[in-house]
């Protein structure tokens, strides 16, 4: 009798050891579960996604840029140094990914400004970019000058010379026949040329949104704005 009130205890205390594993168990399985919820992994990979450095890029030597002006410019109202702005006239990307969006601000120079003179000289306007503003962010540009001249306009002052010379004969023909005219014609020639003189030729001028394009002289590192679809 006694040999089966111990079999019946150690079957009692192995069936109590039973249970208080399943629950221990139960316990461990629930907290695991509470922590994933708190903590799931796609979070864990969303902050480590949102925490990188951005991919890095670099725009090569030769690299176009289209821009815009913002406001005019000129031989007669600039002077050398003066600066303009701005906007990239399309996006610029490398290799498929976006690192400018198009209208990012365009900072330039006028490094050298040139008036036309009254005798001679034609007008010139050069220009480089300096800075590329994306997100409030600026990046140092070098870029290759752009140089733009005025039209000569010798055809013209010819015109002018001429035109006056030919007023200047009908004036000497009326004053005294052939030998008027002779006069005429010199006095007529010389006062076209006074005007040609004390004008200036034409200003290199350009307004608001008139188009340029600018290629870079070195490489520029800048990095991924956008992944382009």
């Amino acid at each position: 009798m006694k040999h089966w009130k111990l079999i019946g205890a150690g079957a009692g205390i192995a069936a109590a050891a039973v249970l208080s594993f399943s629950l221990l168990n139960q316990r461990d399985s629930s907290a695991s579960a509470d922590s994933a919820s708190v903590n799931p992994p796609e979070n864990k990979s969303l902050f480590s996604r949102f925490s990188r450095e951005p991919e890095q890029v670099t725009l090569p030597a030769n690299a176009k840029l289209p821009i815009r002006l913002e406001h005019a410019i000129s031989s007669e109202k600039n002077s050398s140094g003066d600066a303009f702005a701005g906007w990239l006239d399309g996006p610029l990307t490398v290799d498929g990914k976006l690192v400018a969006p198009s209208h990012s601000k365009i900072i330039g120079r006028l490094t050298q400004v040139k008036d036309s003179g009254r005798v001679e000289g034609v007008a010139s306007l050069t220009m480089v970019l300096e800075k590329l503003v994306v997100d409030g962010k600026e990046y140092d540009l070098e870029t290759l000058p752009v140089t733009r001249v005025a039209r000569r306009t010798r055809k013209k002052d010819a015109a002018i010379i001429g035109g006056s010379a030919a007023a200047g004969a009908v004036i000497g023909a009326i004053a005294g026949g052939g030998k008027g005219a002779a006069i005429g014609a010199g006095v007529g020639g010389g006062s076209g040329t006074g005007y040609v003189l004390a004008t200036k030729g034409e200003p290199v001028a350009y307004g608001p949104e008139a188009r340029f394009t600018f290629f870079l002289s070195q490489p520029l590192e800048m990095p991924v704005y956008l992944q382009s679809s």
